[in-house]
């Protein structure tokens, strides 16, 4: 049986809420919300379910890479709402072949599922978000092992854009605080145009760079890349070009993977 699943993507500086229709109606993500992570965001999500009433024996599904405090919550929130019955942090249905699988990012392994489903071969995910992540992920090759969709290869995980700038106006006494921009030159003419470069072509040959050695030293050989995150503008039109196989975007890939995941939770999948 399929399930409209109520997502929520607690990041770790922005907070989602979305409907994620079943396969059937081709998975369409209507997002609800974005919030900021504040220390005001349950009494925001609160007010939000106040005034939008939730069907009864809906699946609220949460993926949180926020403070242990904030998840417990924001998940009693959900437990008190009525119609919700909290999922929190249901298995991605991955083979985890790291050194520490419980260290690992809820919405870096569910980026990563919703990536093979959507490409159905090795691929790099790259999501351009407060952290710039790099992963690598391929089809599962255990025949035997029905509910895994895949294995997660590990990746890597560097600044974005906000947190470049917050480092370069907090480490320099005389640096401006700039706002990063896409598409700038790395040729500054002045401080504030050297700062923007840094910080946009900086985190793209970041980019570039990651996707192409994790994709080496996974094995991945001409995979897919897959785009997502807030600060996807930044690298989109370099890595399209450069990417070695199949070119992929999606913004809504977390809170895909995190639906797909609930529903196979609640099926009794996993």
């Amino acid at each position: 049986m399929s399930h409209a699943i109520l997502a929520l993507d607690l990041g770790n500086s922005t907070c989602q809420l979305a409907w994620v229709a079943p396969p059937g109606e081709d998975e369409v993500v209507e997002v609800l919300l974005r919030l900021p992570c504040s220390q005001d965001l349950v009494r925001e999500l609160a007010d939000w379910f106040d005034a939008h009433p939730i069907p009864s024996g809906t699946c609220a599904a949460v993926s949180s890479v926020a403070s242990e405090v904030q998840t417990g919550e924001v998940v009693g929130l959900l437990n008190r709402t009525p119609g919700c019955e909290s999922c929190l942090q249901p298995s991605a249905g991955l083979d985890l072949r790291l050194e520490e699988p419980g260290g690992v990012g809820c919405d870096r392994l569910y980026a990563a599922r919703a990536a093979l489903e959507l490409t159905g071969m090795p691929t790099v995910v790259v999501d351009a978000g407060t952290a710039l992540t790099v992963d690598a992920v391929r089809p599962r090759r255990d025949s035997d092992a029905e509910h895994l969709h895949g294995e997660f290869l590990g990746g890597a995980i560097a600044p974005g854009p906000r947190l470049l700038a917050e480092a370069l106006a907090r480490g320099g006494a005389r640096l401006p605080k700039v706002e990063g921009r896409p598409g700038v030159p790395a040729l500054g003419k002045d401080t504030p145009s050297a700062l923007e470069a840094g910080i946009a072509v900086g985190l793209e040959g970041a980019a570039l760079h990651l996707a192409r050695r994790v994709a080496d030293e996974a094995g991945l050989d001409q995979p897919a890349t897959v785009l997502t995150g807030g600060a996807a503008s930044f690298l989109r039109a370099a890595l399209r070009t450069t990417a070695p196989g199949p070119w992929f975007e999606d913004p809504d890939l977390v809170l895909r993977g995190l639906a797909a995941s609930a529903r196979e939770h609640q099926d009794g999948g996993l």
